[in-house]
């Protein structure tokens, strides 16, 4: 069947059409236009607080939805017995565009209803789009997406959000950081594209090629080598923990660039394909693999933590961070497969954590020697 507004029934069918009518006034003002909603903050996933109006099926446009797959039957017949007590659906105002309920609209036609309880949003058709897929990515409000949905709302994200990075992408579909990246690599790069820099999921502007922030790092801290890590991390716009990489690697007579090994063209992925099985890279190290366990005794024995709250709270989260490392080997066979993107964008995010809570430590110990 059709993805957008072929129903089978008549009726229903001419109860849904793709021209929309004018855009209902906001029941607050009168007017046809709100105040535009923060797509990316947490009160996106939260629109209680919205007031609900009945508009008419027929104004709803259903085209140009992240749910590409269609509508599922099924679950749309199972809807209808329940008409009654479906939340409202949430509509574009300014498109009439339904960007999340496309399942409660279809029950609602087999119900035979001609109008439907919404929430209206305001804000750019692009906007709109970034909250459907936020909507409806997220477990417990209804069906999700399918990764092939996923991939596709990915695709569109990375064209109309260029300077989007690909873990803020990542983070708004649930695919992984190094997925978004080879979808980004399979499209053309779009007009007005901010060459070299992307925004971050902590709305942070970043180069994509960090080999130039190292190199400014590098020729801070050759004039003054004493110089604050945070200091130079502002200054150059990085992170504090790439100018403590930096500044390790020079102390050890490294660049402080690391070296890649370019990647051949018979070696580019084919995403069409089955992924290859990848080894394990090793993580470089300057000293001895620390023994987790002997650190943890030792921090046990100190009465500088053992007598006080902060401390207590400290050696436990140091000690179930070390049962949880423990036990990766055996709970990454484990973890269902659609949801391995996902795991793995948060342990990444959580490496980088700390990564970063490595680095403070270490740049006050410095400090106060």
């Amino acid at each position: 069947m059709s993805t957008s507004l072929s129903l089978t029934e008549p009726s229903p069918t001419d109860l849904l059409t793709d021209t929309a009518a004018p855009p209902p006034a906001d029941p607050a003002t009168g007017d046809a236009a709100g105040t535009p909603l923060d797509v990316l903050g947490p009160e996106a996933l939260h629109l209680d607080h919205l007031p609900v109006v009945a508009v008419p099926l027929r104004a709803l446009r259903l085209s140009g939805s992240p749910r590409t797959g269609g509508t599922n039957e099924d679950h749309c017949r199972n809807l209808a017995a329940a008409a009654d007590t479906l939340p409202p659906i949430v509509v574009h105002r300014p498109t009439m565009r339904v960007v999340d309920g496309r399942h409660r609209v279809r029950a609602a036609a087999l119900a035979g209803r001609e109008q439907i309880a919404a929430r209206m949003v305001d804000g750019s058709a692009a906007d709109a789009f970034v909250l459907a897929v936020r909507l409806n990515t997220v477990r417990g409000r209804g069906l999700v997406l399918s990764r092939n949905e996923c991939t596709a709302a990915a695709a569109r994200l990375v064209t109309s959000h260029p300077h989007w990075s690909n873990r803020m992408i990542a983070s708004l579909t649930g695919l992984s950081a190094g997925t978004i990246g080879r979808i980004r690599g399979s499209l053309a790069a779009p007009a007005g594209a901010a060459a070299g820099m992307r925004v971050g999921k902590d709305g942070r502007v970043r180069p994509v090629d960090g080999s130039s922030g190292r190199m400014k790092v590098y020729e801070l801290l050759m004039r003054d080598p004493g110089a604050s890590i945070r200091e130079i991390a502002q200054q150059v716009g990085v992170s504090p923990s790439t100018v403590h990489d930096v500044r390790k690697r020079v102390q050890a007579g490294e660049e402080p660039v690391p070296r890649r090994r370019p990647v051949q063209p018979e070696e580019e992925p084919d995403l069409d394909a089955a992924p290859p099985a990848r080894l394990r890279p090793e993580p470089e190290r300057e000293e001895a693999p620390a023994n987790p366990a002997a650190i943890i005794a030792a921090l046990t024995k100190d009465p500088s933590l053992r007598y006080n709250n902060i401390g207590r709270r400290l050696l436990r989260w140091l000690d179930g961070c070390h049962r949880g490392v423990a036990a990766c080997p055996e709970i990454a066979q484990r973890v269902p497969s659609h949801n391995i993107d996902s795991v793995a964008t948060l342990a990444r995010e959580y490496a980088y954590a700390w990564s970063e809570f490595a680095a403070a430590l270490e740049e006050r110990h410095r400090t106060a020697c």
